[in-house]
């Protein structure tokens, strides 16, 4: 098999950070998550909608499936897929789909880092935009596109209307795709969210 279970998560086995996930190092950077998530108890947050863009093998959105009523989450790869299919809990939806500014055919690297795959050119994986979901009740976002960021939101104009908050990773990708992380935060910033954390690579939004 190309995926073993590590500390009650499927993960692909051809990733370099494999051995230190057995030895038991987190799977992600999640100081963002852990923080948000204290957050979100001290709140007693209960979202609507969440809607878990760039899933990976399903770390993030099992951690908030807690304060929701209905999770969808995104992942592109297979590999990562197949993985997240396994983790996940019945009541999180899942869904292989890219997500991005237009609907298309796209295909992705490959890389060792598996969470650091990121959308080339043409291909056979299918991308929508969130748009197109046509929801009107999202009220969290989490995205982490390895610097495909400013599409993802470029393809969410109307869904955004509703969303209150915005989990977002920022790390020096941005460039490969034409973007910056100064400009994707200026651009969420003129839709009136205000950064309520951030804790390298991700940043929380929030619109009061």
């Amino acid at each position: 098999m190309k995926i073993e279970k590590v500390n009650n998560f499927w993960v692909p086995k051809n990733d370099l950070h494999f051995d230190e996930w057995k030895a038991g190092k987190p799977f992600t950077q999640n100081k963002c998550l852990l923080k948000f998530i204290d957050y979100c108890t001290a709140k007693n947050k209960k979202f609507n909608h969440i809607l878990d863009i760039g899933a990976w093998v399903g770390t993030w959105c099992m951690a908030m499936n807690k304060f929701c009523g209905r999770v969808v989450a995104f992942e592109p790869d297979a590999l990562h897929y197949e993985c997240l299919v396994k983790n996940v809990s019945d009541d999180i939806e899942t869904q292989q789909l890219a997500i991005g500014a237009e609907e298309k055919l796209i295909s992705l690297s490959e890389d060792d880092f598996t969470q650091s795959k990121r959308i080339l050119g043409e291909g056979t994986i299918p991308m929508i935009t969130i748009d197109s979901l046509q929801l009107n009740d999202v009220d969290l976002i989490k995205i982490d596109v390895e610097g495909y960021e400013m599409e993802v939101l470029k393809g969410a104009v109307n869904t955004l209307d509703s969303v209150r908050y915005l989990m977002i990773e920022l790390n020096n990708n941005t460039k490969k795709y034409g973007s910056s992380n100064i400009e994707i935060e200026t651009h969420i910033k003129t839709l009136g969210y205000k950064v309520l954390m951030d804790h390298w690579p991700d940043k929380v939004f929030y619109r009061p």
